[in-house]
C-alpha cells in the first residue's frame, strides 16, 4: 500500500516543505503519494523513486524555484494538479525512467524548455498546459493528451534524435517558430489545432517521420505544413488555411496526402520543389491567390482525384514532373494547368471548366493528355508554345475562342480528339509550329475548322470537319498534307490555301480555293556610291569624290 504523506506549511503534523515529504519518502519501501495544499513552494525539487506528488485542489499549488530546474524525476514519478515554474533552467525533466504529468500548468521563461524528455525516458502528459517555453523530446518516448501550448518562445513541441511522439486532441497557439518539429524522429499528430505560428505550424526533416490526422491549421504566417529533407509520413483528413502556402514538400521528401483541404493560401496551396515528391489523393485547394499547386526544381509529384476550385493558376510545373489523374480545376482567373522550362509530364483524365486555358506548355516542356474533358473555356483549351511537345489523347473540348492551338516552334500531336462550339477555330497554328491529327473532329465552328498560318506546317489525318461557315482549312503560307478529310457544311469553302497544301482523298461539297501567293518584292541594288536622294532638288549643284568641300554664302557663292 502506498505510504501518503501532506505537505501543509502551517498544519501540525503536516511536512512543511514538499522537499522534507520527499526526505521522508526516500527512505521507504514502496510507492509514496504526496499531498501538497495550496501555497507557493520556492523549491527545486529532485523526485526518486515510485512517487506521486498531487495538489489538493488543483492549480493551487505553485512549485517555483527562485534558480534551477522545477522538477527534476528519476523513476516512476507523477504529477498532478500543480503549476510548475523555473527561471533559468527546465520547468520539467525527467532524467530517467517514466513520468506521467496531468492536469498541470508549466511556465518556462526565455528559451527554456518547459518540459524535457532526455534519451531513454518516457513521459505522458495529458490535460497540461505548456506556456511560454517548449516541449523537447531528445531520442526519447511521448504521449500527449488534450494539452495546450501557447506562447512558445521557440517551437511549441520538439522531437530529436530519434524521439517517438505521439500527440493527440492538442492546441497550439502563438508559437513563435513552429507549432510541432519532427527532426529525425516520429511523430504522430491527430485531432490537434494550430494557429498563428510564426513558421510552419507543423514541420519535419532530417528523414524524420510525421503522420498528421484531422487536424486544423490557421493563420500560420508562412507555412501551414512542411516535409523537408527526406522526410516521409502521411497527413490525412487536414484543413489548413489562410496560410503563405498550406503545404511545402521539399529536398526530396515524400509525404502521402488525403482527403486534405487547403484554403485560401496566399501564395500556393501545395509547393513542390528540389526533388520532393509525395502522393495527394481527394485533395482540394481553393482560391489559392496565385498557384492551386507549384512544382519546381525536378519535383515529382503524383496527384489522383484532386480539386481546385477558383484562384489564379491551377497548378504550375517548372523543371518538374507532374503525374495528376482524375483532376478537378474549375472557376480560375488564369490557366489551369501551365508549364514550363523542361520535364515531362502526364495528365489523365483531366476535366477543366471555366478558365481562360486549360493546358499550356512553354520552354521544353513534354506534356501527355489523355482522356481530358475542357468545357466553357474563354481563350484556348490545350496551347502548346516555344519548343514545346504535347500530345492528346480521346480529349474533348467544348466551347471558347480556339480548340487547339500550337505556335513558336511548338509540336502538338491530336489522337481522337473532339472541339465544339468554338468562336474562331478548332485549331490553330502559328509560327514555325506544327499540327499532327489523326480522327480529329471539328464541329459547330462559326468560322474555321483549322487556321495555319505564316511557316507553320499540318499534317491531317482521317479527320472530319462539320458546320463551319468561313472554311473547313484556312491555310495562309503553310504547308499543310491532308489524307481522307471530309469537310461537310453549307456555307464557306471547304479549303482555302496558296498552293502550298497537298489534298488526298479529300471530300467535301463546298469548294476548294487556291490563291497565287503574292510575289516577293523585287530587290533593289545600288550599284554605285554616289547620293541617293528622295525628294525635289532645286537650284543645287552636286559633286562627289572630291576631297575639298566648300560651302556657299549669301556674299560669295562658289
Amino acid at each position: 500500500m502506498a505510504v501518503r504523506l501532506r505537505v501543509s506549511p502551517g498544519k501540525r503534523g503536516a511536512h512543511r516543505s514538499i522537499e522534507s515529504a520527499l526526505r521522508s519518502a526516500a527512505g521507504r519501501r514502496g510507492s509514496c503519494v504526496v499531498e501538497v495544499d495550496p501555497g507557493r513552494y520556492p523549491e527545486s525539487l529532485f523526485v526518486q523513486g515510485d512517487v506521486r506528488i498531487a495538489a489538493r485542489q488543483p492549480g493551487t499549488v505553485e512549485i517555483c524555484p527562485p534558480t534551477g530546474a522545477g522538477v527534476v524525476a528519476s523513476g516512476t514519478v507523477r504529477l498532478e494538479g500543480l503549476v510548475l515554474r523555473a527561471r533559468d533552467n527546465d520547468v520539467v525533466r525527467c532524467a530517467a525512467g517514466t513520468l506521467a504529468i496531468s492536469a498541470c500548468t508549466l511556465v518556462a521563461h526565455g528559451d527554456t524548455a518547459a518540459l524535457h524528455g532526455p534519451p531513454g525516458s518516457s513521459v505522458t502528459v495529458t490535460d497540461t498546459e505548456l506556456q511560454y517555453g517548449r516541449a523537447l523530446f531528445t531520442g526519447s518516448h511521448a504521449l500527449l493528451e488534450r494539452c495546450v501550448f501557447t506562447d512558445s518562445a521557440n517551437t511549441g513541441l520538439w522531437a530529436t534524435a530519434g524521439a517517438d511522439v505521439t500527440v493527440r486532441d492538442s492546441r497550439f497557439d502563438r508559437c513563435r517558430v513552429h507549432g510541432l518539429l519532427s527532426r529525425g524522429s516520429r511523430a504522430a499528430v491527430t485531432g490537434c489545432r494550430f494557429t498563428s505560428p510564426g513558421d510552419a505550424a507543423v514541420a519535419a526533416d532530417q528523414n524524420g517521420s510525421l503522420d498528421v490526422a484531422d487536424c486544423r491549421i490557421e493563420a500560420a504566417q508562412t507555412t501551414g505544413i512542411r516535409y523537408a529533407q527526406g522526410a516521409r509520413g502521411t497527413i490525412t483528413g487536414t484543413h489548413v488555411g489562410p496560410t503563405d502556402t498550406g503545404l511545402v514538400v521539399a529536398d526530396g521528401a515524400d509525404p502521402l496526402v488525403r482527403g486534405c483541404t487547403f484554403e485560401n493560401p496566399r501564395v500556393a496551396g501545395i509547393d513542390v520543389n528540389t526533388r520532393g515528391a509525395g502522393r495527394f489523393e481527394n485533395v482540394t485547394v481553393r482560391q489559392a491567390r496565385k498557384f492551386g499547386m507549384f512544382v519546381a526544381t525536378q519535383g515529382t509529384p503524383v496527384l489522383s482525384g484532386c480539386r481546385f476550385d477558383g484562384g489564379n493558376i491551377g497548378i504550375y510545373v517548372e523543371n518538374a514532373r507532374l503525374v495528376a489523374a482524375d483532376t478537378v480545376i474549375e472557376g480560375l482567373d488564369n490557366t489551369a494547368v501551365r508549364f514550363a522550362g523542361q520535364g515531362n509530364s502526364e495528365l489523365t483524365r483531366l476535366h477543366v471548366a471555366r478558365c481562360p486555358v486549360a493546358v499550356e506548355a512553354n520552354g521544353t516542356a513534354d506534356v501527355q493528355v489523355t482522356d481530358a474533358r475542357v468545357r466553357d473555356f474563354e481563350l484556348v483549351g490545350m496551347l502548346g508554345h516555344e519548343n514545346s511537345s504535347m500530345r492528346a489523347a480521346n480529349c474533348s473540348v467544348s466551347g471558347g475562342q480556339i480548340a487547339f492551338s500550337a505556335s513558336s516552334s511548338a509540336h502538338l500531336d491530336l489522337h481522337d480528339c473532339e472541339a465544339s462550339d468554338t468562336e474562331l477555330s478548332g485549331g490553330a497554328v502559328l509560327g514555325k509550329a506544327t499540327l499532327t491529327a489523326r480522327r480529329l473532329t471539328v464541329s459547330g465552328s462559326p468560322s474555321m475548322g483549322v487556321f495555319v498560318a505564316e511557316k507553320a506546317n499540318l499534317v491531317l489525318d482521317d479527320s472530319v470537319f462539320t458546320g463551319t461557315t468561313t472554311a473547313g482549312l484556312n491555310l495562309h503560307g503553310a504547308t499543310a498534307l491532308v489524307r481522307n478529310v471530309d469537310v461537310n457544311g453549307s456555307e464557306g469553302c471547304a479549303v482555302h490555301h496558296n498552293g502550298s497544301a497537298v489534298l488526298k482523298e479529300f471530300r467535301s461539297p463546298l469548294r476548294v480555293i487556291e490563291v497565287e501567293p503574292k510575289p516577293e518584292p523585287p530587290q533593289i541594288v545600288h550599284n554605285y556610291h554616289g547620293p541617293v536622294i528622295h525628294g525635289d532638288v532645286v537650284q543645287s549643284v552636286l559633286t562627289w569624290g572630291n576631297t575639298v568641300v566648300q560651302q556657299a554664302t549669301p556674299d560669295h557663292r562658289t
